[in-house]
């Protein structure tokens, strides 16, 4: 996985390809009658079996979120799957549920811990779910943390840019409102403080797109060398 996102690949190709047991090159052929459904299957894998999702709760999701029906046994065969695909996925949830049940929190890799005394419930759903919250923060919390910092270097840089307004961070994005003879300068300095990378031991390259337009519903995606 880490392989394929820096060298700039399609992750999703890949669990398909995983999953399906066919070639990359299969799971990329978007003129292939299965493409969408498999493609659809193995992205709703990536958000939600890494973090511990069962069988019952992938049906579920896919049923919910693509408008899939997937039978229980298919789902538990595209789990094993992915498992047997993506070998120390399991060593690592595994790591992380044991470590987690011994110290009751769970931890970003900068050290953000969120506690969860809930591990170590005698109630089977409750422990399962503060499970996948173990399994979950790393990742997700992780990005957060990274995004942070993002916004760590643009508050900094804002004084020398009064024109640059911050208005709203949704998840992962971040919205400002700037004159349009500034869209080139703002495009510039904003990629550059969410691109760098957050920590040394971070390999994985982050990419920000960005998209510009006078309303929020109008935004289309633009290239820094498509600014004027």
């Amino acid at each position: 996985m880490l392989e394929t996102y820096q060298n700039d690949g399609d992750i999703h190709a890949l669990t398909t390809a995983v999953i399906y047991k066919i070639s990359l090159e299969e799971a990329m052929e978007e003129s292939h009658p299965l493409y969408k459904e498999r493609r659809s299957i193995a992205k709703n894998c990536n958000f939600g079996v890494f973090f511990g999702l069962f069988p019952r709760g992938l049906q579920k999701t896919l049923r919910f979120k693509a408008g899939l029906k997937v039978e229980l046994d298919e789902c538990e065969k595209i789990i094993n799957n992915i498992k047997m695909g993506y070998p120390r996925l399991s060593r690592w949830q595994d790591e992380v549920k044991k470590r987690a049940g011994f110290r009751a929190y769970t931890e970003t890799w900068l050290g953000r811990r969120r506690a969860i005394p809930e591990i170590r419930s005698a109630t089977w759903n409750v422990k399962a779910f503060a499970e996948r919250v173990a399994m979950n923060t790393p990742i997700q919390g992780t990005a957060a943390d990274i995004l942070k910092l993002a916004l760590g270097r643009i508050i900094n840089g804002l004084p020398e840019r009064p024109w640059l307004k911050p208005l709203l961070q949704i998840h992962d994005e971040l919205v400002f409102e700037i004159p349009e003879n500034k869209v080139q300068n703002a495009l510039i300095f904003v990629k550059n403080c969410m691109e760098t990378q957050p920590f040394e031991a971070f390999s994985v390259p982050i990419i920000a797109q960005a998209e510009v337009g006078r309303r929020f519903g109008e935004l289309k995606g633009v290239r820094a060398e498509n600014v004027e």
